[in-house]
């Protein structure tokens, strides 16, 4: 019993990086991401922006005065992915041209990849209550950024050009 309770905890928790229609995001606030061999870390403070270090090292490696909401660190630690700040939520009134994710290599943004190009034919997105929902950046695999779209399908980006791979 004890072990389908802790699984059905951590099924959910896998789930809590997508927001909810009508749920107010939470305040800017400082947190951490590792890269995925967690060798580097990346401090995310909203009143300092981002300082990436070497895992248990002070020494700063580089900086950006930018604050994201969502963000992936490679595993180089040069680069970084953030994603839209609304998250997996985008307004009703969209463009094709909101930005869904930003690839930088240090503090020099490398590309913008956009609501055309991820969804080409937009009926795919999902309407909710006050927003659409397109999906959400799931992780940075051997330099690949994993992005899951609303209907499930997996597209894949090279984290140092942005590119999309196969």
């Amino acid at each position: 019993m004890r072990i389908r309770t802790i699984s059905t905890l951590l099924f959910l928790l896998s789930f809590a990086s997508e927001v909810r229609s009508d749920e107010p995001l939470a305040p800017p606030a400082r947190y951490e991401v590792r890269s995925p061999s967690r060798r580097y870390v990346a401090t995310l403070d909203p009143k300092t922006g981002v300082e990436v270090r070497a895992s248990g090292s002070s020494e700063i490696l580089w900086t950006s005065t930018n604050w994201f909401r969502v963000a992936f660190l490679a595993d180089d630690g040069e680069h970084l992915v953030t994603g839209y700040d609304g998250m997996n939520l985008i307004p009703q009134d969209y463009t094709k041209d909101l930005v869904l994710i930003t690839f930088w290599r240090r503090n020099s943004k490398i590309r913008d990849i956009k609501v055309g190009e991820v969804f080409p034919d937009t009926r795919i997105l999902q309407k909710t209550v006050s927003h659409y929902n397109w999906g959400s950046i799931t992780s940075i695999k051997n330099g690949t950024l994993l992005v899951r779209r609303c209907d499930r399908k997996i597209m894949k980006f090279s984290v140092i050009t942005g590119g999309i791979t196969k």
